[in-house]
């Protein structure tokens, strides 16, 4: 008769999860979006900025950017000028490393110029400066053909095979 393998009783977990505090709703009024949009235009992020008792959930900011006229565009443009922030952190970061610094400073920068590169690619993205094509761009293709052919040596050598009116 086969043994069954003995069950493993897994211990109780002896850390307990963090339980978030209950919130009260925030109502929307434009004096709260307002403020909400100066601490981004700063460069804080939304995720602190929530955080604070007197600020709405994390997730009410996009309904009211869905829900709200207005809103969307309010905080479009104050997240491009909290990229000009992020710029200006980077500058500072990099004027105030030592050679001792160096390491984290590096680290900090990068990240710092991925966060503005997200927040406005057209300004801080790695494809800046790259020119949008002309409104219309015409496309020529030509086909070719090629035979494959060998020498008296042995050779392998292309010559193109052209079409009746080509040169």
């Amino acid at each position: 008769m086969a043994e069954t393998p003995e069950r493993r009783v897994r211990a109780p977990e002896t850390r307990k999860r963090a339980v978030r505090p209950r919130r009260t709703s925030v109502r929307y009024c434009e004096a709260l979006v307002d403020e909400i949009c100066a601490r981004l235009a700063v460069g804080e992020t939304w995720l602190a900025i929530s955080q604070d008792a007197h600020m709405p959930s994390y997730t009410a900011l996009y309904q009211w950017r869905k829900t709200k006229p207005g809103v969307d565009q309010k905080v479009e443009t104050a997240r491009l000028m909290g990229a000009d922030a992020l710029a200006d952190e980077m500058l500072d970061t990099a004027r105030a490393v030592t050679p001792a610094t160096v390491g984290p400073a590096k680290v900090q920068i990068q990240t710092l110029q991925w966060a503005a590169g997200r927040a406005s690619p057209a300004r801080y993205g790695s494809r800046v400066g790259t020119p949008a094509p002309p409104g219309k761009v015409e496309l020529h293709i030509r086909v070719r053909r090629y035979e494959k052919l060998y020498d008296d040596e042995g050779r392998a050598f292309l010559r193109e095979i052209l079409l009746e009116g080509e040169q």
